[in-house]
């Protein structure tokens, strides 16, 4: 017979114990969690009873000072959160539900302090209510990486101005905005002219200060509600949010040019800039950054003014792109596409798992065209529904057959546009899909991006949930490079997140980089959730995503996307 492991103290003895000793125990078992047990009266201030010591070191004020200041807690409070914790706290006393909240406290060195304040109201043996008992949870480390992440994927380090994914999320609620109110949304675009020579006269870190200097100007030139973004290299853009008219943008891009050009101090006397401007307006988001881009190159030929508004009948290249949308048109009606496949590697076992299908458009001219040269046209015209028909359904077939030829379940994933999601037939194009493949629906992957899930609505969760239902995975892709990634892993069902390519570039070569990506690989972890990492195009990346616990990987440095039946699913990659 096996005896019980001793407990700290034997039950029989429990009866001896005298109350004193039974509080100094339980007060001992108190203060050694991790976190502050308080008791509360259930008054109009929370008068305190009890507080363990743990309060202290979080908020700089000892036991005695929390329990004889009645209105401590009250004074604390962040004044932005003041208000909604009071009102939580009386609903609880009145209703005798229990408290669940965060909130910030303001400590004795001015530290702002994120809690979790979780609590429930004590009845006695009549079922009469004594007081609020809880525990409070320092989530402040938490709340400031959330923080540094999001400012990573809503701003430009070097500017501090929107970076281009964070534009697109403005532009789109701008536009949404207006074209409610029947009014097109106003876009310029803005670029330095010959920047290159600053570059390469002064090095990379003289056109570093520059293009500092210049969004700091930008950003004090524009009014109050407009949003100024550096889309890239010496490339900045302003979303003109309120309703403007044509002369109100001009004033907008004169002041933008004067001040552009005033001197800058390069250290070795005055350094001269200026920008030429393009000025667009519409409601489709795509389409307005295009023509707003158009109208700026024509502006560089009109020095004198440094703007240009968009015509279509002067800018040869919008005659162009309603002729490749025409071609595109008849390319979907004939399936003029054909599917590549890039590998997805499971990196403890060295094999490929499963593949990401890639289309391709095989232009009847042109040739072969890469998908950033019709993806968004598709998606701007619908055809991305039809297309994404269709790649559905010879990914599907695709996955069957290698099943066939190696014997075993091949993984696929397919990548969906916010299009097709919003289509009110795209819960049937997937079943469909399955259905013609016998393809189990747990190796079918979709692949949706921040953007998509942005402009979600109910309708969306329910179709998105239809599938989940099926079996098919959810997966998020570029995981970190849109506006508040962390709550779509809250807000919608995803299985898969897949770390954009920006976070393992740099992690070889940046410190900084090294700490977000185990970062985000170990809120994975937390939230249970498959990692893949994308744009392994080197063995030093390939150790390190390996080394901090990545589960799976994909990226040129495991072959270029090719038909799968070509290699076999050991993965060996280049040495």
């Amino acid at each position: 017979m096996v005896s019980a492991a001793p407990l700290p103290f034997r039950a029989r003895d429990d009866a001896h114990l005298t109350p004193d000793e039974v509080g100094r125990r339980y007060r001992t078992l108190i203060e050694q969690l991790p976190l502050v047990v308080y008791l509360d009266e259930l008054d109009s201030v929370s008068s305190n009873i009890f507080t363990s010591k743990q309060i202290e070191p979080i908020l700089g004020y000892s036991v005695d000072e929390w329990a004889a200041d009645p209105e401590l807690f009250r004074r604390l409070l962040h004044p932005d959160d003041r208000e909604r914790v009071l009102a939580a706290h009386v609903h609880t006393h009145e209703t005798h539900e229990p408290l669940s909240l965060e909130y910030r406290l303001i400590a004795r060195d001015g530290r702002i302090v994120h809690l979790r304040d979780e609590g429930v109201v004590v009845l006695d043996e009549h079922g009469q209510p004594r007081y609020l008992q809880g525990y409070l949870l320092d989530i402040t480390s938490q709340r400031e990486a959330e923080h540094q992440l999001r400012q990573l994927a809503l701003y430009d380090p070097l500017t501090g101005l929107a970076n281009r994914a964070f534009f697109h999320e403005r532009l789109k609620h701008a536009i949404k905005l207006r074209h409610a109110d029947g009014e097109a949304t106003g876009l310029l675009y803005i670029d330095l002219d010959d920047f290159k020579a600053i570059n390469d006269r002064g090095g990379h870190d003289l056109g570093d200060e520059v293009l500092r200097e210049i969004g700091g100007r930008i950003e004090h030139s524009v009014r109050p509600g407009d949003t100024a973004a550096r889309l890239g290299g010496d490339e900045f853009a302003v979303v003109l949010t309120e309703p403007v008219t044509p002369d109100d943008a001009v004033s907008v891009a004169e002041r933008l040019l004067a001040e552009i050009a005033k001197p800058l101090d390069s250290g070795s006397g005055p350094l001269y800039t200026s920008a030429s401007v393009g000025i667009a307006f519409g409601n489709d988001d795509e389409a307005l950054l295009r023509e707003a881009d158009i109208a700026m190159y024509r502006a560089k030929s009109h020095s004198e003014l440094g703007y240009a508004f968009f015509d279509a009948q002067l800018d040869r290249v919008a005659v162009e792109r309603s002729q490749r949308i025409a071609e595109l048109r008849e390319g979907v009606g004939h399936e003029e596409f054909r599917l590549d496949y890039q590998a997805v590697v499971d990196l403890d076992r060295n094999e490929i798992t499963g593949y990401e299908a890639l289309v391709r458009w095989e232009h009847p001219t042109l040739g072969e065209l890469p998908p950033g040269e019709f993806i968004p046209l598709a998606e701007e015209t619908g055809l991305i529904v039809a297309l994404g028909e269709w790649v559905l359904r010879e990914a599907c077939a695709e996955a069957t057959n290698l099943h066939r030829l190696h014997g075993r379940p091949v993984h696929m994933s397919v990548n969906v546009s916010a299009r097709q999601l919003h289509h009110p037939d795209f819960f049937r194009h997937v079943s469909r899909a399955l259905d013609a493949s016998a393809l189990m629906p747990n190796l079918l992957t979709l692949e949706l991006t921040e953007s998509t899930l942005l402009a979600s609505d109910e309708r969306v969760a329910r179709t998105l949930q239809k599938i989940k239902e099926l079996g098919v995975f959810l997966a998020l892709d570029d995981f970190g490079t849109g506006y508040a990634s962390l709550s779509y892993l809250r807000q919608f069902p995803i299985d898969v997140v897949k770390i954009d390519r920006s976070f393992t570039a740099n992690a070889g070569t940046e410190n900084g980089a090294l700490v977000l990506l185990k970062g985000i690989i170990d809120l994975g972890h937390a939230l249970e959730l498959n990692l893949v990492a994308e744009g392994i195009e080197t063995p030093e990346q390939h150790t390190i995503v390996r080394r901090l616990g990545c589960h799976q990987a994909q990226g040129f440095y495991f072959g270029r996307p090719s038909h799968p039946a070509q290699r076999d699913l050991d993965c060996e990659p280049p040495v």
